[in-house]
């Protein structure tokens, strides 16, 4: 026997949303009340109805029911069922008792009328039970191979604090020898027990007898202001308890707190009027139907996915102000791919909880979503290499925006770094892109990482020089040179005699610069030049410059003749 068993409802919608719910359930149940009317109505008077509106049609054929003819159609499990249904949907309760089995009942029970009985079971079952009636047995025997007596059929369960109540229906002789179907008197004498638990309660009762006994998709009209009444009592209440937060939020005025005032001002405020909402229905009450509704209302997984994003945008943005005041703007590119990562997987999530809430099956889906998955990561496999790339960038720091690096052969300052590339402007004014996953493989120099621009200079003196104005040439490079600007102090200045070159004594000089300015740096060399320059010429210091010495020979056949400036002849005679 299937049945909808009782559960708690997982959602209640807001004012905004649930007028077009309403209406959406509204048609979908009320076209199956109506269905279910007509199934469960009586066949004459279905056949007399088609024949009043269309009298040129040809007799419709009766078909013989199931079971012994009976005015209340019991003679199978399904339509006395049906029957107890209709009759007190119709509040019809007089009718509904002639479906219970009132016979053998303990006295506590038996001193209820039988109309009482059947609106009490009524309530229950509007709270707690929904039946498939397609799987109620429909032949005058019932279920013979259920486990049951044969003359009973099991068509639902209740549970309660105390015990499990089993529903069932009954064949009953009728007294003319033929057999029917009733409510078993067994289930019977439990509809006291099961409405103390299930029923309206002393509250319940007293404002169902002050408001119309009408209902509407299984609530009162009481049930219906009441739960108007908490409606507008929750927004209150939620409108009330943003708005201090708020206040105290704004007692310090920054970024950060405007953007936790928007979170709190919309869509916590609203996540809070849903869960007070919850709370004022627990004490109201729900009819399967509007259960159902609720099971298929998507507001709060809507409401709940809403604060969940911007409780992501909130953590981003302080993340950000974060890595932005310990210097890592670098790292804050990171955040945008991530921020969006946790809100698609967000979505995805809270799309499948709903779907799975109203009963499809997401297996199905879940396992596309992964071929497909597996498709993308296939297809996009140069797209992740680079962004796995950039990670490991970000994450190690080989370098930042702003630094001077090599790479590739190309020298120049980084501008950007991306989620698939790095970009460099070189020294040329052109501008470079190299992808991020060759930059995480290749060795960088990164020039703008130098603590101090290091010069090694080599200074040539001529070869006719002595010795002393060597150890003078020495002395005033490291003169110059004491205690200069830009000095890192555990790297003195070095200056030594190092090489006889080809032609020149060569003095090398090592000096550092701090900090890595390049044009500070170039400003100070040039002073340094100078002064060497100023300093050799008083002492009368020669630079030296490229020379070379040719030797000249002849033969006795081909005499060597030399002409040189003064006319003069090789032995120095004039010609």
């Amino acid at each position: 026997m299937k049945t909808i068993s009782r559960a708690k409802n997982s959602g209640f919608p807001a004012v905004v949303f649930i007028i077009l719910y309403l209406l959406l359930f509204i048609a979908r149940h009320g076209f199956s009340i109506d269905s279910a009317s007509i199934a469960q109505s009586d066949p004459a008077k279905q056949s007399d109805s088609k024949q009043g509106s269309d009298a040129e049609q040809p007799e419709t054929k009766i078909v013989k029911p199931l079971g012994p003819t009976d005015e209340y159609n019991r003679g199978v499990p399904r339509g006395s069922l049906k029957g107890f249904l209709k009759a007190t949907r119709d509040g019809d309760y007089k009718r509904a008792s002639q479906y219970l089995d009132l016979r053998y009942l303990p006295d506590r029970v038996s001193e209820i009328n039988g109309h009482q009985l059947a609106r009490r079971l009524k309530i229950v079952l509007d709270k707690e039970l929904w039946f498939d009636l397609e799987v109620v047995s429909d032949h005058p025997a019932g279920f013979t191979d259920d486990g049951m007596p044969a003359n009973r059929d099991v068509i639902g369960r209740l549970k309660t604090p105390e015990k499990t109540v089993d529903l069932l229906m009954q064949r009953v002789p009728r007294g003319d020898g033929a057999y029917i179907w009733k409510i078993s008197n067994q289930t019977v004498a439990e509809i006291p027990h099961l409405y103390e638990h299930f029923g309206y309660g002393p509250f319940g009762e007293s404002m169902s007898k002050i408001f119309p006994d009408a209902q509407f998709l299984g609530w009162q009209v009481w049930q219906w202001i009441l739960w108007l009444i908490n409606l507008a009592l929750a927004f209150i209440v939620a409108l009330l308890i943003t708005w201090f937060a708020n206040l105290l939020i704004s007692r310090k005025d920054s970024e950060m707190r405007r953007q936790i005032k928007q979170l709190v001002a919309w869509p916590v405020r609203f996540l809070l009027w849903l869960l007070l909402e919850e709370v004022g229905l627990s004490f109201i009450g729900l009819s399967m139907t509007v259960r159902t509704i609720f099971q298929y209302d998507p507001v709060l997984p809507f409401v709940i996915t809403w604060t969940a994003l911007r409780l992501v945008d909130l953590l981003v943005f302080w993340w950000g102000e974060r890595l932005g005041r310990s210097g890592r703007e670098d790292a804050i590119v990171l955040l945008r791919p991530a921020r969006t990562a946790i809100r698609v997987t967000l979505i995805i999530a809270a799309a499948l909880f709903w779907l799975d809430n109203i009963g499809l099956k997401i297996s199905t889906l879940i396992a596309g979503l992964g071929v497909g998955g597996l498709a993308v990561a296939l297809a996009a496999q140069d797209t992740l290499k680079n962004l796995l790339g950039s990670i490991m960038i970000l994450l190690d720091k080989p370098y930042k925006v702003g630094q001077r690096i090599v790479a590739k052969g190309h020298d120049g300052i980084v501008e950007e770094i991306g989620l698939r590339s790095t970009r460099l402007r070189l020294l040329s004014g052109h501008q470079t892109t190299i992808p991020n996953d060759e930059m995480a493989k290749i060795d960088i120099e990164n020039i703008g990482q130098r603590p101090h621009i290091r010069r090694v200079a080599n200074i040539g003196i001529t070869y006719d020089t002595p010795p002393g104005k060597i150890e003078k040439a020495v002395d005033i490079i490291l003169n110059i040179l004491d205690n200069h600007e830009g000095m890192v102090p555990g790297l003195p200045p070095r200056a030594y005699f190092s090489e006889y070159n080809s032609y020149s004594l060569n003095i090398i000089v090592f000096y550092w610069y701090h900090p890595a300015d390049y044009w500070a740096f170039m400003k100070f060399t040039q002073w340094v030049n100078l002064q060497i320059a100023r300093e050799f010429q008083k002492e009368g210091i020669k630079f030296a410059f490229p020379t070379s010495t040719t030797y000249l020979s002849q033969e006795d056949n081909q005499p060597l003749q030399v002409s040189l400036d003064g006319n003069l002849s090789l032995d120095g005679e004039k010609v």
